[in-house]
């Protein structure tokens, strides 16, 4: 009888032992890589468990197909183990309504953010640092483009995964430019160097385009002229805007001067027509010799039948080269209840995942992040993008400020005073100061 307890007792350890090991295996056949030596780790679940993640981004357009098709790419190749389902939401209200579903305790698994608005997601807390799951997960970041990286970073710690960069670029129009002997034997323009050398490349164009071209298609309010002054400001040293206090403005010297003073003279010589309309689609008709913007107008012209065209990074005018720069960027959202480790790791490998595969993302005219991507075959096949690329390397970001867009609205409703004629340069950028400080000091 003691002898059959004993037997009895035996088995039943047995069975456990040999439960346990079969379960442990079984969890290990769960790990795996997404193809390359720095592939972050899938997450591990239990056998046959899938892992679903929400997923927000502002991509509309061109950019929406392309990033739903390596959603849909990424959910195929990884079918059972992770889903992913993006959400597209209004670009005008994205912030917004990312920081209200934090706050009510909805907020997705991933979204998207621009780097110039990361101060304000880090300020209001509702981002996670990603450098423990970074770590974890395997993730070498000396692979990933340093400045964009470096523009991610808040007290040294690593609040984003770099998607892309979309610096200001200049587009031109072969045609018109060799008609003008004004393309070497590469078909770049020849353009001479300092600022006296771009405003005779300027005038030569205009003195022998037929009536009805523009020599450079650029509007005189807006975006795309302080994206200028921003570039020239930087090629000529200046630092930022603000001072250590974050507080004080200092866009007001030598340097702001100079940039405004020498894009003003474009305009109030009438090198530069003011006010033109239609500005993409006069350059698409082929009526305008040269179109400095931002990359992402690259997929469009490629579309549009017809044009010859190249592109190139933004002039270096000044002292170093140096441009306008900003960066989408993948984040994770604070999640009220706590982190599911599972989604977000889950996350993190769906965004590593895209910047490998960030040749594809490319095609709407974006800098991959990635050395895996712009080493690729894909990315390097694809016309133009080899071109600027040294744009994402020269690019400076905004400064870290929490009321950075606020305040860059300011400047640019300032620096437009300035281009229209309504304003000195001095009085432009004195109300520039004051309307950013205020703001800043709220």
């Amino acid at each position: 009888m003691k002898t059959s307890k004993l037997y009895k007792v035996a088995l039943g350890m047995l069975l456990v032992m040999s439960f346990v090991l079969s379960a442990c295996s079984l969890g290990n056949e769960g790990k795996t890589d997404i193809g390359n030596e720095n592939a972050s780790k899938e997450p591990e679940t239990a056998p046959g468990e899938k892992v679903t993640i929400t997923y927000w981004n502002m991509f509309g357009g061109g950019d929406g197909v392309i990033m739903n098709e390596l959603v849909k790419k990424f959910n195929d190749e990884h079918k059972g183990k992770i889903e992913v389902k993006a959400l597209t939401q209004d670009w005008g209200q994205f912030y917004t309504k990312l920081q209200t579903a934090v706050a009510g305790g909805n907020a997705p698994d991933l979204a998207v953010s621009h780097t110039s608005k990361l101060s304000e997601l880090v300020e209001l807390k509702i981002i996670e640092p990603l450098d423990p799951y970074i770590d974890s997960m395997g993730i070498d970041l000396s692979g990933f483009n340093a400045n964009m990286v470096n523009a991610t970073l808040f007290n040294d710690q690593q609040y984003a995964l770099p998607l892309d960069a979309h610096p200001l670029i200049l587009y031109y129009n072969k045609k018109i430019l060799r008609e003008l002997n004004l393309l070497n034997e590469n078909e770049k323009p020849i353009i001479e160097p300092g600022p006296e050398g771009f405003n005779s490349f300027l005038q030569k164009i205009k003195d022998g385009v037929p009536k009805g071209n523009v020599n450079m298609l650029l509007g005189s309010t807006g975006e795309d002229p302080y994206r200028i002054w921003w570039a020239l400001y930087n090629q000529l040293g200046g630092e930022g805007l603000f001072d250590e206090s974050g507080q004080k403005v200092t866009l007001n010297n030598l340097q702001g001067k100079q940039a405004a003073e020498y894009i003003s003279n474009w305009f109030e010589s009438g090198l530069i027509p003011r006010n033109l309309p239609k500005i993409g689609e006069t350059f698409q008709a082929g009526k305008g010799a040269l179109m400095p913007t931002g990359v992402w107008f690259t997929s469009t012209l490629e579309g549009t039948k017809g044009l010859e065209f190249g592109a190139i990074p933004f002039p270096q005018i000044y002292d170093k080269p140096a441009t306008w720069i900003d960066s989408h960027n993948f984040i994770l959202p604070v999640q009220k209840k706590g982190q599911d480790e599972n989604k977000v790791k889950a996350s993190i490998t769906f965004a590593k995942w895209v910047t490998d595969n960030a040749a594809e993302w490319s095609k709407a005219g974006h800098i991959p992040p990635s050395t895996t991507a712009v080493e690729s075959e894909a990315f390097k096949n694809l016309p133009y993008r080899q071109d600027y690329l040294q744009a994402g390397n020269d690019g400076v970001y905004l400064p870290r400020s929490p009321k950075m867009w606020p305040a860059k609205d300011q400047l640019v409703q300032a620096l437009d005073t300035i281009w229209s004629g309504k304003a000195p340069v001095d009085k432009g950028l004195d109300a520039a100061v004051q309307s950013m400080e205020k703001l800043l000091k709220r």
